[in-house]
């Protein structure tokens, strides 16, 4: 029974995080367009719509913590953990490439500010790092009887608010501008994007614990029926 619910959840999308996701990217163009208009000296933006402020921050944690449910969902679809882990290191440094790119540009403009680590890096470092977590949602996994319902969400939620709780140590250590991916940077330190992975791996963690409670073994746990008839255009934008 499980199998077949299995692969009817496998042939279609989940609809319900398409409109989660639509939703946090609308947020996430609104809050960084207001921010454009900031920077250009275009319109005074409210400090507490800042990134890592009252509104901007939560949409920072619902875009992070997405990616983290998503890639337990991948997990659950992928043959092996051979497959899985060749197939995350691979995603995880073309979005790490992407995030270098990033960096890049905004060396050259506006310089000041420049994007070290931003999201790009934190998502693209986190999905190589999340591998040991993911290993046992693997199909081959689950028929070897590997999965353990409980501890798939158990340990990642465990672990994910650990390094919370380590980078408020963290962010008070000042140090060498190359431990900036870690959250430790030096004094003075300004960037216009910066998601170190203390914390903000442990938000990821906290996303694959999420996803790992609501679809056990990809399937899920609840019919999210009432989100069935998503505007269209969140799938477009998720």
């Amino acid at each position: 029974m499980l199998h077949k619910l299995q692969t009817k959840s496998n042939s279609h999308r989940y609809f319900e995080l398409d409109a989660f996701r639509g939703i946090t990217v609308i947020l996430m163009v609104i809050c960084h367009f207001l921010f454009d208009l900031d920077y250009f000296g275009l319109w005074d933006m409210p400090y507490r719509f800042w990134p890592q402020q009252r509104y901007g921050f939560p949409i920072t944690i619902m875009f992070i913590g997405i990616a983290g449910v998503s890639l337990s969902l991948a997990a659950s679809k992928t043959k092996d953990a051979g497959t899985l882990t060749k197939k995350f290191i691979k995603r995880g440094a073309f979005l790490f490439a992407a995030g270098l790119l990033i960096t890049a540009v905004t060396w050259i403009y506006p310089h000041d500010g420049a994007i070290l680590f931003g999201v790009l890096h934190l998502i693209g470092i986190s999905t190589i790092l999340a591998v040991p977590f993911l290993l046992s949602f693997t199909k081959e996994a689950q028929d070897l009887g590997k999965y353990k319902e409980k501890a798939a969400w158990l340990i990642p939620l465990f672990f994910g608010i650990i390094v919370i709780l380590l980078g408020e140590v963290v962010e008070k250590i000042n140090g060498p501008i190359w431990l900036i991916p870690l959250g430790i940077h030096p004094y003075g330190f300004y960037s216009l994007d910066y998601e170190p992975l203390f914390p903000w791996f442990g938000v990821v963690l906290l996303g694959v614990a999420v996803g790992a409670w609501l679809y056990p073994r990809g399937v899920r746990r609840f019919s999210f029926e009432f989100l069935k008839n998503e505007p269209p255009f969140l799938k477009r934008v998720s």
